[in-house]
């Protein structure tokens, strides 16, 4: 960051003085041709005033502006004034192209200077083009400096949009860029993230796969024992442990598997009614499902019912008596609640229950085999949709799962 700094500092001071400079050498007037007549002209004005007591005869003489003035108030340089010294008279433009005459008048008390002029018309040229080309040019450094900048933080800015790609090359800057360094921080960072990514995925892998052995080894003792009442408790560890390695893989399944999402028009009645016939044939509370009129979405239908199957199964968990799923259309959104009239979720809770293996209740939650990751896969699976999942209190006393998806 100093270094974008300094560079930016070196800018303004180089552009200042550059377009300073410039613009003198642009906008310096050339100097006006003298015309043919003021050699004789200014020949006869030295012979006629050595000859007046005042400047008001010579002004009635010419038909000119007449003044006289202190000899000091002009700074004439030394040659200058010899020239004025020998009766010369002197001409010099002012801005306007106009000519001014100067002669020494020394028959005075004191010798004094006798302007004559302003002699011919005024030039007026305009002067709003060089304003325009003062900010044309500004413009144009400014322009020259910023690409290169916003040339490099687009390409930073696409690279982190494929973070997540393991077969993503490091990005490369050239060492002039202004944020290379951010750009090599940036590569520091992408390969942490992505090793402990690997770490994550390994462990999942490794404790599912490493839980099979256990678990084989119980089927076997299972099948080997005679009394029903141990045989019964053991099965029903075997069955639990069985459905963590399942859900531990398909919790390891997940990674990655966004980019491999399949968008199509999904028919909202259609899936959300064949659920809710596959969940009430099941053991537990019965699932009512509310609805009105047709109902599409792009998104993937797969993932979809999903995650709606993960939060009417949770709320099955929990409910007492009653589950109900409400599906809504409103513009561009389709809004889908679960409530069950079950114990609720405290508001504290409400962040800490979508992470994974968390259980609020484990005693409960582990009579009835949940591992804490089910609210995880739905998390994971509005974040792909850029869906927003929230939760509140139900109308029925329990709690309420929102999932509300861009239609």
């Amino acid at each position: 960051m100093r270094r974008l700094f300094v560079h930016f500092y070196i800018f303004i001071i180089l552009a200042v003085i550059g377009l300073g400079w410039s613009l003198e050498h642009i906008l310096r007037e050339e100097e006006p041709s003298m015309p043919v007549w003021m050699p004789p002209f200014a020949s006869l004005l030295s012979a006629q005033v050595p000859h007046m007591s005042h400047p008001n005869q010579l002004a009635e003489q010419l038909n000119e502006t007449v003044i006289a003035m202190p000899l000091s108030a002009v700074a004439w340089p030394e040659p200058e004034l010899q020239r004025l010294a020998t009766g010369e008279a002197i001409a010099l433009f002012n801005s306007r192209q106009q000519i001014y005459f100067y002669l020494l008048a020394q028959h005075q008390p004191e010798a004094e200077l006798w302007r004559i002029g302003p002699i011919g018309q005024p030039v007026d040229k305009p002067t709003y083009w060089y304003h325009l080309l003062a900010f044309a040019l500004l413009i144009l450094l400014a322009t020259l400096w910023v690409w290169p900048l916003a040339r490099d933080l687009l390409k930073i800015e696409r690279h982190l949009g494929k973070l997540p790609q393991q077969t993503q090359q490091p990005l490369r800057l050239p060492k002039r860029s202004m944020v290379s360094s951010l750009a090599d921080s940036m590569n520091a960072m992408r390969k942490q993230i992505q090793h402990l990514l690997g770490l994550q995925r390994e462990l999942t892998r490794a404790v599912s796969h490493d839980l099979r052995t256990p678990l084989t080894r119980m089927k076997f003792t299972l099948a080997l024992l005679t009394e029903k009442k141990h045989q019964d408790a053991l099965s029903a560890d075997v069955i639990e442990m069985e459905q963590m390695v399942e859900t531990l893989l398909d919790y390891a399944k997940l990674e990655g598997q966004e980019k491999l999402l399949q968008r199509s028009k999904v028919n909202m009645n259609e899936l959300c009614v064949n659920l809710v016939d596959k969940l009430n044939s099941m053991p537990g509370p019965q699932v009512q499902l509310h609805m009105s009129g047709y109902i599409s979405c792009l998104c993937d239908g797969h993932y979809i019912e999903r995650a709606l199957q993960n939060l009417i199964q949770n709320a099955r968990v929990f409910a007492n008596e009653k589950v109900d799923v409400w599906v809504i259309k409103k513009k561009n959104h389709v809004i889908m609640h679960v409530d069950d009239d079950g114990p609720g979720i405290a508001e504290d809770d409400h962040a800490y229950i979508l992470q994974p293996f968390v259980r609020l209740d484990p005693s409960r939650e582990k009579a009835h085999g949940g591992q804490g990751l089910g609210l995880t896969i739905v998390a994971r699976i509005a974040e792909w949709h850029q869906a927003d999942l929230s939760i509140h209190t139900s109308p029925l006393g329990g709690a309420r799962f929102t999932f509300t998806l861009p239609a």
